[in-house]
């Protein structure tokens, strides 16, 4: 009996020892895509940041004559 409850316990922790290195890479991955994502909306939010000021100065300080 004894032999049998080691063998299934070897069983289980080499079954999630073999997917431990996935976790990893999938940890590396998601802090990648987390990375670009935030520089992306980063960027977006600067630019349309720009976009409002320049649309603001037209409207309000250039004056048609």
């Amino acid at each position: 009996m004894n032999t049998v409850w080691q063998d299934r316990i070897a069983r289980t922790a080499t079954k999630y020892g073999e997917s431990a290195p996935m976790a990893a890479v999938c940890c590396n991955a998601c802090r990648a895509c987390v990375t670009t994502n935030l520089f992306g909306l980063a960027v977006a939010g600067v630019l349309g940041a720009g976009a409002a000021a320049t649309a603001f100065a037209r409207r309000v300080l250039v004056r048609p004559s």
